[in-house]
């Protein structure tokens, strides 16, 4: 019973996160610049400060391709989390539609300006948070299989063995 707790507590808690990571890409994203811009700009300073030595050695390094990379990196994260490993890329497909979704209403906001490519980076960004979750997910589930095997080869041993 506490095992359900938990778990539904758990995932309260991710539907919470993942939530707030589309609010906050909404708000970014679909606000108008002058909102926007001073939060644009907020994370443009602390990209800047921690990524610049990176980015300026990725060829493609453009500040607004990694500022749409970095924002869907936390949501694809977090839609990986409430997914289980065998329909996790479900999560790149909904960082697509949010970020499809996104450019497709800028069109309509005064300042704004929607750009394709802008996609092709958010889920990119998606797919990178999608690959955090799910790489270890699915480096444990093998070591659990192996330990798995090897606890059922022993047992196996010790009931031919007569033991």
């Amino acid at each position: 019973m506490t095992d359900n707790i938990t778990t539904s507590r758990r995932r309260g808690i991710r539907l919470l996160a993942a939530a707030l990571v589309a609010g906050v890409i909404t708000i970014l994203t679909l606000a108008p610049p002058s909102i926007a811009a001073p939060a644009r700009g907020a994370f443009m300073r602390l990209v800047a400060e921690f990524a610049e030595p990176v980015v300026q050695g990725i060829s493609w390094g453009n500040p607004d391709r990694v500022l749409n990379m970095i924002l869907f990196v936390p949501l694809g994260a977090t839609i990986a989390l409430l997914l289980s490993r065998r329909v996790w890329p479900i999560a790149i497909l909904a960082g697509f539609a949010l970020s499809a979704t996104v450019e497709y209403a800028q069109a309509s906001i005064p300042g704004r300006v929607p750009d394709g490519a802008d996609v092709l980076w958010n889920t990119v960004g998606g797919g990178i948070g999608v690959l955090l979750v799910t790489g270890p997910r699915l480096i444990a589930a093998a070591v659990a299989r192996t330990r798995h095997r090897r606890t059922g080869t022993r047992a196996e041993t010790r009931v031919s063995a007569g033991v």
